[in-house]
């Protein structure tokens, strides 16, 4: 898939505030994105995960999903078609502790609200064009930032 079009790209987009995740959906719509799935729920997200192929994950803040954060379910279930799936914490502000937090249950950026088009466009071709390496660690499973 060429990375100049992202028409082909799909995203799930796990959110609780409806009115920030129609915004945040025109946003990427706006960047080329066209296949975006949404849910509410971090139960139905993680089924989906487990039944369908998606390129990257957007989660509204630090959903949790059984207990667990979303982000350490999203790698760690047995059944999810592809653990190493890109994923992408959008806070409305994140402070450097969100930030770390994020970092730490295996998340691959944080993303800041206001967010524009080329931001979100810039990060999905990034993971795909160079997807980074993972570290399975007892105690850890997500993206090597070094």
């Amino acid at each position: 898939m060429p990375l100049e079009s992202l028409s082909d790209v799909r995203i799930l987009l796990v959110a609780r505030k409806a009115a920030g995740t129609q915004i945040l959906r025109t946003v990427f719509t706006l960047a080329g994105v066209n296949k975006i799935t949404l849910t509410d729920e971090p139960r139905r997200a993680i089924e989906l995960l487990c039944i369908e192929h998606f390129h990257a994950v957007f989660v509204e803040g630090a959903l949790e999903h059984d207990g667990m954060p979303f982000a350490v379910a999203a790698r760690r279930i047995p059944a999810l078609l592809n653990p190493m799936i890109a994923i992408f914490a959008v806070f409305p502000e994140a402070r450097k502790r969100d930030v770390e937090q994020a970092r730490d249950l295996g998340v691959h950026d944080v993303i800041c609200r206001p967010v524009s088009p080329k931001t979100i466009a810039a990060k999905i071709r990034g993971v795909l064009a160079q997807p980074r390496p993972f570290i399975a660690a007892p105690t850890f499973f997500g993206p090597d930032r070094r």
